[in-house]
C-alpha cells in the first residue's frame, strides 16, 4: 500500500538575493529624486497652514492612516499581499518606529530651537547613512570626491541657515539633541531598509510597514497627550491633509522607496539637501521671502555637492 503523498507546502514569496541596484543615477532617477525634494519642500508650508485648525500630532496622524490606506488599496489593486512569511515583519515594525521616532523627535525639538538649526542638524542624517551603512554594505562606500561632495552639500546648506547660529547654543541644546535623534531615526530608516529584506521586496509593501506601524504609534501618542479630533474640517485643512496623506505621504515616498530598490542608498540620500532649499524657494514665491545672493550661493553650492557625490568615475 502507497504511503499517503504529503501535500506541497504553500509557496512563499522569495527574495531575491542578489542585489541588482544600478550604481549611477539615471535621468528617471535625477527627475524622481528631485520631485520628491520639490514636494517635501512644500510639505512644511502645508503643515503650517492649518496648524491652528489642526494640531501638529494629529495632523502625522491623520496623513500617515490616509496614506496607509491609499498604499493598501493600490497593493490590493496590484495584487501585493503586505503581510508574507519572508522575514520583512520585524523589520518593517522597526522602519515604521523610527519614521514616527523621526516626527515625533523634529516636532518636539522645534519647541526648544530654531527652525533654521533644525533643518541644519536634520540633515546630518545623510552622513550617517555615508557612514554606517558602507559597515553593512561595502559597495555603498563614498570615495573622497565623493564624500567630498556632501561636505560641500552640507556646508551650502548651513551656510543657507547660518542666521539661526547666531544665539547662544545652550539655549538651543535640548532641541538641537531632540533634532540630532530625528536624524538619526531617518538615517536608521534607510539603513534598515537598505540592510534587511525590506530592501528586497517591493516598494509598496516597504513603505505600507513604515506608514502602518507609525500610525499606530502615532494613535497611542494622541490619546495619552488626548490630543482633541477637529469636529470640523475647513475646505484649506482637507486640501492641506489630501496633499500630506496621498501626495506626499503615499506617492512621494513610494517614488522614494522605488528608488531606494534600484539604486544605491548613498547617492539617492545625498539629493535630500535640495528639500530645505525648495522649501525656501516656496516662501519666496507664496509668501514674499526674500531671496539674496547668500542663497543663491548656498544653492550652487549644493548642486555641486550632488554633482560630485554621484559623479561616474572617470567622467
Amino acid at each position: 500500500m502507497n504511503a499517503p503523498q504529503k501535500e506541497p507546502k504553500p509557496q512563499v514569496d522569495a527574495i531575491k538575493p542578489v542585489d541588482d541596484r544600478k550604481p549611477s543615477l539615471d535621468w528617471q532617477a535625477i527627475i524622481l529624486i528631485t520631485g520628491c525634494c520639490l514636494i517635501w519642500g512644500y510639505q512644511q508650508i502645508a503643515i503650517q497652514a492649518i496648524a491652528d485648525e489642526v494640531p501638529l500630532l494629529m495632523q502625522l496622524t491623520i496623513r500617515s492612516i490616509i496614506a496607509s490606506a491609499c498604499v493598501w488599496v493600490w497593493m490590493m489593486f496590484k495584487g501585493i499581499r503586505p503581510f508574507q512569511s519572508d522575514r520583512t515583519l520585524m523589520p518593517g515594525m522597526i522602519a515604521g518606529l523610527l519614521f514616527f521616532a523621526e516626527f515625533v523627535l523634529l516636532y518636539s525639538a522645534l519647541e526648544h530651537t530654531n527652525t533654521s538649526r533644525a533643518i541644519t542638524f536634520l540633515y546630518l542624517a545623510p552622513f550617517i547613512v555615508a557612514l554606517v551603512l558602507p559597515i553593512f554594505i561595502p559597495a555603498e562606500r563614498l570615495n573622497w570626491m565623493q564624500s567630498s561632495g556632501l561636505l560641500i552639500a552640507f556646508g551650502g546648506l548651513a551656510f543657507a541657515f547660518h542666521d539661526g547660529f547666531s544665539s547662544s547654543a545652550a539655549h538651543f541644546l535640548l532641541g538641537d539633541i531632540a533634532v540630532i535623534g530625528a536624524a538619526t531615526a531617518w538615517a536608521f530608516t534607510t539603513i534598515v531598509v537598505r540592510t534587511t529584506a525590506l530592501g528586497q521586496i517591493q516598494p509598496e509593501r516597504t513603505l505600507f510597514f513604515q506608514l502602518f506601524f507609525s500610525s499606530i504609534a502615532l494613535i497611542a501618542l494622541c490619546f495619552v497627550y488626548s490630543v482633541p479630533l477637529p469636529e470640523t474640517l475647513s475646505i484649506k485643512a482637507m486640501a492641506s491633509l489630501f496633499l500630506q496623506s496621498v501626495i506626499i505621504a503615499a506617492a512621494s515616498y513610494l517614488f522614494w522607496f522605488w528608488l531606494l530598490r534600484h539604486y544605491l542608498a548613498t547617492k539617492v540620500s545625498a539629493f535630500s539637501f535640495l528639500t530645505p532649499m525648495f522649501g525656501l524657494l516656496f516662501g519666496f514665491f507664496l509668501a514674499g521671502d526674500p531671496i539674496n545672493g547668500s542663497l543663491i550661493a548656498a544653492f550652487i553650492s549644493i548642486a555641486l555637492g550632488i554633482y560630485l557625490v554621484n559623479r561616474r568615475q572617470g567622467s
